[in-house]
């Protein structure tokens, strides 16, 4: 039975499709871009258009916001010539130009939970006027914004920047050295010092600016300043080597060159070329709108490789670059090898020789950087990164409060392993919380221009709603199929076409693949009714008379009929495989009618196998036997082998009768069945049915046995998505067409995410819902 249909299927009555008069399905997204255009303007797409352009264009830029903290440090940097002046007035003129209404500093737009970030970027820019004695008025509404919001610094609520805790305490340290009268409460004064002395016994060097004279910075210029001069790519920690150390060339150089780019103001990390690119491609990807900028992805995308190659010190020596890197890299179908992350793979370690103050962002990457594994016994350092991420998030990021609520969002959902998730699904939460005025957080926050911006979440949400309009238009399709070949008299309700039409939509989610997506989503209605023929509804002899109509298939009148059930059911099979064949035909420019109906002809003979010799007469196969039998009669391999024919690229009986994609179909087959049995263990047991699990409970306990099989499916799963990203020497397999085994077992993987029926056929509705019909309100 494909993908378990049985336990996913679910009764939606209150979807009602329209009875649209049938068109092409080459024309349904066509059609459905002027359905859309229909309800607007034809400025409206000329918008979509400007919009999908200056995206492309985002691509060349690659600055972050301006920060008021960072600027403020830089600002504090003594002149080489004399202690008395600024050696970047500059940065104090743009403190003084740039004071929010409110009298604080920070970035702007600011969001309702940024107050810990604005009362540290606003003290930075007090302690830079005040030491150069300039900015009374600035200085003045600076301090009202202190008093007012001061409550903020030890609210939980707040999101914090990294090093809060120590940097904040020594700039109140540092403002009584400059008689500066903070209006603060001494409670959180004290408070605030307290939770300095216990952070500061870590390794801190990143927040050099919070340790201050206390630091040994000649030994931390020796150790960590990078080839660009700076100190950890902040220009607030380089900035406070020169005003506690004086003299070191090579930072000078590194401000200078911020400078010299962005004239009077500095960002919190610099570089920023690597950080944006990968940025932009990941929300691109998280949008569902990659498809839309396959070039300027792959240019980016060629440079981080070859970057990568040369182990480019803006990649190595950060981690949440390293880590993402690799992610993007290795899903993109390009060599990198996890080795890279080996000096992240004990955590004790990872923490002891980081020389910073780790973000969760760093903890977060690394975890979803290590679901890559695709080698079932090499891939040990990946491994060993999932184990210690995966539970020091569940432990210490989400139960003991370290982080506020809306990164707990994010790490709630990283916990959640990418192949159990649907990729529709995922588009659509990352639209609807997408924020033009998001933000992210280092010492200081900061914004993305070329990320965050108007133009992408447009851009989204009409490119999803088009979506949206030509999934309606093809169950419509679908729908008429149903009703022109009498589907129901067959014993399939109608309700099969949702689930049927979803398993399509997951593997060809590609807009201009109308035709394979509609095909796919008929062959596994047809599979559907072949499975209870031969399972349930048909005697042994219909089921052989049905097997020597297919064998006889142009001649099969000849053979005649046991029964009307049978006659009914082959009339509209043959109809069926019929029409679907001559239509490969056109798009292969050859007959392949034989290899088609000789896949079905193997998936029923096994069927019949199945039922008279294993179910039947009990004869007990092995292991091997069984998960070879069942991936076939699963009905993988003939959906997704039929499926190449229609995907618009010209494919040989070579090529799909070659070792590569037997490989493809077997580990996709195996991973569906496999999560099919873990999820019907327990029912199969009872009714004495076997399964790998049973199979395997004859020699070992139950809880061996499933653990047996998890390690069965995952040595599978490895193998597939390793045969999918890794480029075969001398493979001609087009890469689309092994894309299409990976997003199948993804689909089974997020069907049987959940434990119990119920909730299967709770999630599938909810899923149906939100990715056809539900508008996105945003």
């Amino acid at each position: 039975m494909i993908v378990g249909y049985r336990s996913t299927i679910i009764t939606l009555s209150h979807h009602k499709l329209g009875n649209g008069k049938t068109i092409s399905s080459n024309a349904i997204f066509q059609r459905s871009c002027r359905v859309r255009c229909s309800h607007s303007t034809t400025s409206s797409m000329n918008g979509f258009e400007d919009a999908r352009d200056r995206i492309r264009e985002s691509f060349g830029k690659v600055e972050l916001s301006p920060s008021s903290y960072d600027t403020a440090w830089v600002a504090m940097v003594p002149s080489k010539h004399s202690l008395n002046e600024p050696c970047f007035p500059q940065c104090l003129d743009w403190i003084i130009e740039n004071q929010r209404e409110d009298g604080s500093w920070g970035l702007n737009p600011t969001h309702p939970l940024l107050l810990k970030d604005s009362l540290s970027s606003t003290l930075a820019c007090l302690l830079a006027l005040t030491k150069w004695r300039v900015g009374d008025e600035q200085i003045k509404r600076g301090l009202g914004f202190i008093e007012t919001y001061g409550w903020a610094v030890d609210n939980k609520d707040q999101i914090s920047p990294l090093g809060f805790e120590v940097i904040f305490s020594t700039m109140i340290k540092s403002a009584e050295k400059l008689d500066l009268n903070l209006p603060l409460n001494l409670h959180l004064v004290n408070l605030v010092n307290c939770k300095r002395d216990s952070t500061i016994k870590r390794n801190v060097e990143y927040m050099g600016e919070g340790v201050g004279e206390l630091c040994d910075w000649k030994e931390i210029i020796k150790l960590h300043q990078r080839q660009n001069g700076s100190l950890f790519d902040s220009p607030a920690t380089t900035a406070a080597a020169l005003i506690y150390h004086q003299h070191d060339q090579k930072c000078y150089q590194y401000l200078n060159s911020i400078l010299k780019q962005h004239k009077n103001w500095v960002p919190t990390m610099y570089p920023t070329k690597i950080h944006s690119l990968l940025c932009l491609v990941d929300t691109l990807q998280n949008l569902g709108v990659h498809r839309h900028f396959k070039s300027e992805i792959k240019k980016a995308l060629d440079e981080i490789y070859r970057l990568w190659q040369q182990k480019n010190e803006e990649i190595f020596s950060n981690v949440t670059h390293c880590a993402m890197a690799f992610r993007l890299l290795r899903m993109s179908y390009y060599d990198v090898s996890s080795d890279e992350l080996a000096e992240f793979v004990d955590e004790e370690h990872f923490f002891a020789t980081s020389g910073k103050y780790t973000s969760h962002v760093e903890i977060l990457e690394l975890h979803k950087a290590s679901q890559l594994a695709i080698d079932h016994e090499n891939d040990d350092i990946l491994d060993k990164i999932n184990n210690w991420t995966r539970t020091f998030m569940e432990q210490k990021l989400l139960n003991n409060g370290f982080i506020d609520r809306m990164s707990k969002k994010e790490v709630e959902l990283a916990l959640r392993k990418f192949y159990t998730t649907s990729d529709l699904a995922e588009n659509r939460r990352y639209i609807k919380s997408y924020e033009e005025n998001n933000f992210k957080i280092l010492k200081a926050a900061y914004r993305s221009p070329n990320i965050n911006n108007k133009d992408l979440l447009a851009f989204s949400i009409h490119d999803f709603e088009l979506c949206q309009a030509q999934h309606r238009e093809e169950l419509q399709q679908l729908k008429r199929w149903f009703e022109d070949y009498r589907l129901d008299q067959l014993g399939l309700a109608e309700r099969y076409i949702y689930a049927s039409y979803l398993f399509g939509v997951t593997i060809i989610p590609e807009p201009e693949l109308s035709d394979a997506r509609l095909m796919n989503a008929k062959y596994a209605m047809l599979l559907t009714i072949v499975d209870d023929h031969f399972e349930s509804f048909a005697s042994k002899d219909e089921c052989l008379n049905i097997i020597e109509l297919v064998e006889r298939w142009d001649d099969y009148a000849s053979v005649g009929y046991k029964s009307e059930k049978v006659k009914v059911f082959f009339s509209t099979f043959y109809k069926s495989i019929e029409e679907l064949a001559t239509i490969a035909e056109i798009k292969q420019g050859r007959s392949v009618k034989n290899h088609l109906i000789n896949l079905w002809l193997e998936m029923m003979k096994l069927m019949l196998m199945e039922q008279v010799e294993w179910w039947t007469s009990k004869r007990i196969p092995s292991i091997e036997e069984y998960l070879y039998v069942t991936s076939i009669t699963f009905g993988s391999k003939l959906l997704l082998l039929t499926t190449q024919y229609f995907l618009g690229i010209k494919i040989s009986k070579d090529l799909l009768e070659s070792d590569e994609i037997c490989g493809l179909w077997n580990c996709s087959g195996r991973v569906m069945r496999i999560l099919n049995d873990l999820q019907d263990s327990k029912k199969e047991q009872k009714e004495g049915s076997i399964n790998l699990v049973t199979l395997l409970m004859k020699s070992i306990s139950e809880e061996e046995a499933i653990m047996k099989t998890k390690e069965i499916l995952e040595m599978n799963r490895r193998e597939l998505l390793k045969m999918v990203l890794v480029q075969k020497k001398g493979s001609q397999l087009p890469q689309l067409c092994k894309d299409i085994f990976w997003r199948s077992s993804k689909w089974a993987h997020f069907t049987y995410s959940q434990t119990d029926g119920y909730r299967i056929q709770e999630e599938m509705k909810n899923h149906i819902d939100e990715v056809f019909y539900k508008p996105l309100n945003h």
